[in-house]
């Protein structure tokens, strides 16, 4: 495993890390899906250990995952261990009394989910708190301000936003709030000013998103998902033959792929080498996913052919469809 430095934090994260929403299992907000179907607490349990034998040193996980469930799996995971593991967990998404979807990070509420995220995950620091929803101007001041405290305190090392929207990069970055930023990224992208904020603060940069939905999973090329009900992304879930159809588009890229570089590896590999990844956290239900991951640290950079190749492809992609 390889390592880099998160930002200009001097923390050393692994190239690929353990996102460990699915592993908090399924859970309902406003009546809709928005978790995974259970794996199982033993079995996550085991799956993060493992992943930590691998190398792997960064899980991230948040306070609305599972209801709690997920950082209370990562917690019993990471007992006993906790020093040889880097973990972030998020906060301002939570779960209503009645199952509905609560937005709050002001400043009477933070306190109180940094205190319930170190209960569950059973440790007395984070390395990583941040955002997991828009900072509000005339609250993100305050809860600055706390956080601030906190790192002053040993209960956080480092902190930042989880988002897509450089607005709030930008905010944060004003308050000198933001070491990390999480943000959807993948070979498929479109240009992202997000990405280039992250370049030009020299903040770390959490991947998530690699594989577009499973779009760059290669698994449905041939063949479309099937999403459970309790999964969230049968919310979006289309007629078999439509879905079929929009993954099996991106077969493409498979004119890129070697006898040591699948899909999963091409589409990690070109991540690894942006400038603003510090960590990719994959969504792995198994540890064969994360032993996948991990051979595409193993391969050397794609080469600028190959890069340009890939821009080709995604550029047909992007072009409409009759």
């Amino acid at each position: 495993m390889k390592y880099r430095t998160l930002g200009k934090t001097g923390i050393q994260v692994s190239e690929i890390g353990v996102g460990a929403w699915q592993l908090g299992g399924p859970l309902a907000l406003d009546g809709k899906a928005d978790g995974h179907p259970d794996l199982g607490r033993d079995f996550c349990i085991r799956l993060i250990r493992e992943c930590g034998e691998l190398g792997i040193n960064f899980v991230d996980t948040a306070e609305q995952y599972g209801n709690g469930e997920s950082e209370r799996r990562v917690g019993e995971a990471l007992k006993g261990r906790r020093d040889q593991w880097i973990l972030g967990t998020k906060f301002g998404n939570q779960v209503g009394p009645n199952g509905e979807r609560v937005q709050d990070a002001s400043p009477k509420r933070v306190p109180v989910s940094l205190e319930g995220s170190l209960r569950r995950l059973q440790t007395d620091y984070l390395d990583v708190y941040v955002w997991h929803i828009s900072p509000k101007p005339g609250e993100a001041e305050e809860v600055a301000k706390f956080l601030a405290a906190a790192k002053q305190k040993g209960q956080v090392r480092a902190v930042g936003i989880s988002t897509s929207n450089p607005t709030d990069v930008e905010l944060l970055h004003s308050l000198r709030c933001l070491d990390v930023v999480q943000f959807p990224h993948s070979m498929v992208s479109p240009p992202d000013p997000v990405v280039t904020l992250v370049a030009q603060h020299k903040v770390g940069g959490v991947v998530r998103g690699a594989f577009a939905g499973g779009r760059l999973s290669g698994r449905y090329f041939h063949s479309p998902p099937q999403f459970r009900p309790e999964d969230f992304r049968s919310n979006q879930q289309r007629g078999t033959v439509e879905l079929a159809a929009e993954f099996a588009r991106y077969a493409v890229f498979e004119e890129l792929l070697t006898p040591r570089r699948g899909m999963v590896q091409l589409a990690l590999r070109w991540l690894l080498d942006e400038p603003t990844t510090s960590v990719i956290i994959p969504g792995g239900k198994s540890l064969e996913d994360y032993r996948q991951a991990i051979r595409a640290t193993e391969l050397p950079p794609l080469t600028a052919a190959e890069k340009a190749r890939i821009a080709e492809l995604k550029a047909a992609l992007n072009q409409p469809q009759p």
